[in-house]
């Protein structure tokens, strides 16, 4: 049970090159006479386990570890690692691009790692169940600026190099850090709900796209006011200068590429994503509609908010056709979806519907009351869809798993609650 990892990185970004150091402090959840962490690549130059050398082994994906002496049952412990190398170039075939890790470009590095992508860069216990606190402290050379998750909490300026200090200080899944190395200019763009926004873009970034993400602070007030208060100390996003075929909701920092327009459901969606995947985190991956489907729901809601329901009505019916006309829509569970397929869009789009027919099952003040108990029972923790099944019942007083059997477990998409008849194509 890892508590927290302070992370030294000293960044060579002209070489495609760093050195770390890493201390991981720790509570043994049984009696250990050895254990792993999830990392690959990179030449360890040492590791200490409370202080004392231990052996190590690599084997396929894994650092196995053997302290000198055994740890009880319950006994804080800390490691600490040393190592250095060219991380970016384990990208095996079929390897996502959100997944890659730590990746390097003419410039600049960006991290980006789900699911599993921060093995490739960070020794870790790398699963969302096992969260922790990060302080990561990046050095590089001027002009490079580095961002990354939390609050900025220090930046020192030894002779041509630059250090930044970034303190996350609530629990976090391995796989939502990020830093984010480039020439970049930190804009403060207010306080809304009384969280701090400051944004990171590539100091030639034009400000007539800066603007795109000018409906933040609104967005931060809407979700609030339906779902509870922000989980975090401070929000905003990162702009790496490269295009990127994605954006990742890296924890307070959600990680974008350059692009010619920004596209409000997507900042929307990413924004959502902060209480629902990083404050609630998943116990596993076979349940990342609890992620993907709750994030565009509620970029559906926020459309809603300034719009009215018609949109959101059209954009329900828009999602059931083209499942309906494509093979998704005819065979993909997705309470249980495949492990080499957990993102296909039927997990974002039929995970929305869900929630829809859901709301159209038991009225908005049941709706929106569940959403908010739903944040606030399982705040900074895990939660399967089992859970979430369960205080659905609770709340509602109903038996409801025969709607959530049709829409998570059963391969075509059913009809919505209230439609009465198949949507006309």
């Amino acid at each position: 049970d890892v508590h927290s990892y302070a992370v030294d990185l000293d960044v060579d970004v002209a070489a495609r090159r760093l050195q770390a150091d890493v201390t991981i402090s720790a509570v043994a959840s049984q009696p250990l006479a050895a254990f792993n962490l999830d990392m690959e690549g990179f030449d360890i130059v040492s590791l200490e386990v409370d202080g004392q050398p231990a052996q190590t082994s690599r084997l396929a994906g894994e650092l196995q570890i053997a302290p000198a002496d055994p740890i009880g049952q319950g006994e804080a412990f800390t490691v600490h690692v040393s190592y250095a190398g060219s991380p970016g170039g384990l990208q095996a075939d079929g390897l996502l691009p959100f997944a890659l890790g730590w990746q390097f470009f003419d410039g600049g590095a960006y991290v980006a790692s789900e699911p599993d992508g921060t093995s490739r860069w960070l020794p870790s216990n790398d699963h969302p169940l096992d969260k922790a606190t990060y302080v990561l402290r990046v050095t590089v050379d001027e002009p490079y600026d580095a961002a990354c998750n939390g609050l900025r909490s220090e930046t020192t300026a030894p002779e041509g190099r630059r250090t930044f200090v970034c303190e996350m200080p609530q629990p976090m899944a391995t796989y939502l850090a990020t830093v984010v190395i480039a020439d970049l200019e930190l804009e403060h763009a207010g306080t809304a709900a009384g969280v701090p926004i400051r944004n990171y873009f590539p100091a030639d970034m034009p400000r007539t796209a800066r603007q795109e993400f000018d409906r933040t602070g609104e967005m931060l007030e809407y979700f609030t006011s339906i779902l509870g208060a922000y989980p975090f100390d401070a929000y905003g996003v990162v702009v790496a200068p490269i295009e990127l075929p994605f954006a990742l909701e890296t924890q307070t920092l959600t990680l974008f590429g350059i692009a010619d327009h920004y596209d409000e459901g997507t900042i929307a969606h990413e924004l959502a994503h902060q209480w629902f995947g990083n404050s609630i985190s998943l116990s596993r991956w076979q349940d990342i509609w609890l992620n993907e489907g709750f994030a565009t729901y509620a970029s559906l809601l926020w459309f809603e908010h300034r719009f009215g329901a018609e949109p959101v009505d059209t954009e329900i019916h828009a999602m059931y056709r083209v499942l309906m006309d494509s093979n998704d829509g005819q065979t993909m569970r997705i309470g249980a979806p495949p492990a080499d397929d957990l993102f296909n869009r039927a997990v974002y789009w039929r995970g929305a519907m869900t929630l829809h027919a859901l709301r159209q099952e038991v009225g908005d003040p049941l709706f929106f009351q569940i959403l908010r108990t739903y944040v606030e029972r399982f705040r900074y923790g895990n939660a399967t869809t089992d859970d979430f099944i369960a205080l659905v019942q609770e709340i509602s007083a109903r038996d409801l798993r025969a709607l959530f059997d049709a829409w998570l477990f059963q391969e075509k998409v059913p009809f919505m609650p209230g439609w009465g008849a198949e949507p006309g194509f």
